[in-house]
């Protein structure tokens, strides 16, 4: 592992000597002053007081609450899409589906509990009542329609998502750099507004040039549906950005078009360690506990190296002990949550160790660059945000998944075999100051699409001078 080490720390002191084309008009930081700027970041946010109540379960009793799993053991055959229903079995899965829902999901009263689900229930049976028969398809479409107030990440029929994701659009005709006195182009030409859009700060997005170097891209968040088959289409953003220039020029810029980025493993394989020019590239997929000596050599791997890619882009998530324990074996501290995990019946607190321990900051004198897609989500996302309490982090790609409040339960409905996915027992709330929001996920430090992150982030690295030495170090 030492050799190991070595190689990759003279490999990136090779890489880092290159000459690279910085862009006219862009006054770069150094790598240490991009790491304190983003560090300070990192610590502004803290855990707070974080309130259980909004989300306990008010309409059972604890006792009640154990018939989740009467609902949780309902396994049949595989979902036939075709498969032909009269209205009274479809009318059975209904009455099945949302008592269901009010003794197990964890979300049922936070969302309004009686008066809300019981008016979507008597909607969809409105709806059947005109008729005689219809497919396990057509139910399931029916009972996704009069959900739509369910915005959970996890909450699904069949795959389908119940509310859309936002999944970012990249405008990078022409890059922009942030100066005390507002916005220009790299080309010097200064911006006096944007049509539609009052706060450029929240427009322009910190980025990476196909050059490396650092700059800002107008970035704007969309709706797009999540249902195994949409998000992987090539989807066109609804805007296009009008730009004024005080010289009284305008122009008009266009998104490039956006997908789901996937990166499956090879057969087989559970984990990939791989160099990007002399950078060690730690992937996997899944925070599966089976999986454990692997993740942990991997973290390993990285925490010899003084800087390291950690790709979560097609991360879905896993079991929560297992990010702690990757932190834990890289960083040699247990990292704190930002947020908290309680169980809906009774407000406790999850006896994990990301929560266990006091808000904090934990010292890392290596850098660990976390790459980030649309599809990194759930635990993977609870990981990002332990991550925040870890120094020297960056966080580049797309803003994630946005499936972290809740977790994956299925069950499924008698007669029409509709597989349906809740959480049962417990909710992960973010702090009040964090990046995340459910749907939209966390924010990276660095936005850039997530099939050319990891490229960008080794050309960042080149081109600000990144030391091959731990930071700190000489």
């Amino acid at each position: 592992m030492k050799a190991f080490a070595s190689c990759c720390a003279l490999a990136l002191a090779a890489c880092l000597l290159a000459a690279c084309a910085i862009l006219p008009g862009t006054a770069q930081p150094t790598w240490e002053e991009l790491l304190a700027e983003v560090n300070a970041e990192h610590q502004s946010i803290r855990r707070g007081e974080i309130d259980p109540t909004p989300y306990l379960r008010t309409s059972i009793t604890e006792e009640e609450g154990l018939k989740v799993w009467d609902y949780v053991r309902a396994q049949g055959e595989d979902f036939d899409p075709d498969r032909q229903l009269t209205r009274a079995e479809a009318e059975e899965d209904v009455a099945w589906l949302f008592d269901a829902l009010y003794y197990s999901y964890a979300f049922y009263d936070y969302l309004g509990g009686p008066a809300v689900f019981d008016a979507a229930e008597s909607a969809v049976l409105q709806e059947l009542e005109g008729k005689d028969s219809l497919t396990a398809r057509e139910l399931q479409d029916l009972l996704i329609g009069h959900l739509g107030f369910i915005k959970d990440g996890h909450f699904n029929i069949n795959g389908v998502q119940t509310a859309c994701r936002k999944a970012p659009f990249f405008f990078r005709q022409v890059a922009f750099v942030k100066t005390e006195d507002g916005w220009r182009t790299v080309g010097g030409r200064t911006v006096e507004s944007v049509d539609g859009h009052e706060d450029l700060d929240e427009l322009f997005k910190r980025s990476i040039s196909r050059q490396g170097d650092l700059v800002y891209y107008p970035v704007l968040l969309e709706d797009v549906a999540f249902d195994m088959q949409s998000e992987f289409q090539q989807h066109a953003c609804s805007e296009k950005l009008t730009v004024r220039y005080a010289d009284g020029s305008s122009q008009t810029l266009t998104a490039e078009p956006w997908s789901v980025y996937v990166s499956d493993l090879p057969d087989g394989e559970r984990t990939e360690l791989r160099q990007s020019d002399g950078v060690p590239v730690f992937q996997f997929n899944n925070f599966v506990s089976t999986w454990r000596r692997a993740l942990m050599d991997g973290a390993n791997a990285l925490a010899d190296a003084p800087a390291g890619i950690l790709d979560l882009r097609s991360n879905t998530g896993g079991m929560e002990d297992m990010a702690d324990s990757w932190l834990l074996r890289y960083s040699g501290q247990t990292v704190p949550s930002n947020g908290l995990r309680s169980f809906v019946i009774n407000g406790q607190t999850a006896g994990l160790a990301g929560y266990t321990v006091p808000d904090g900051w934990v010292e890392n004198d290596r850098v660990l660059i976390v790459l980030t897609g649309k599809r990194t989500a759930s635990c993977a996302e609870i990981f990002l945000e332990r991550t925040a309490n870890l120094e020297n982090v960056l966080v580049i790609g797309e803003n994630t998944s946005g499936a972290m409040m809740s977790n994956a339960c299925r069950m499924q409905l008698p007669r029409s075999g509709c597989q349906v996915t809740m959480t049962v027992d417990s909710v992960h709330q973010p702090s009040a100051d964090s990046r995340y929001e459910e749907l939209r996920g966390y924010e990276p430090d660095i936005w850039v699409p997530a099939a050319e992150a990891e490229e960008l982030a080794v050309k960042l690295m080149e081109n600000l001078g990144a030391s091959a030495a731990p930071q700190g170090q000489p």
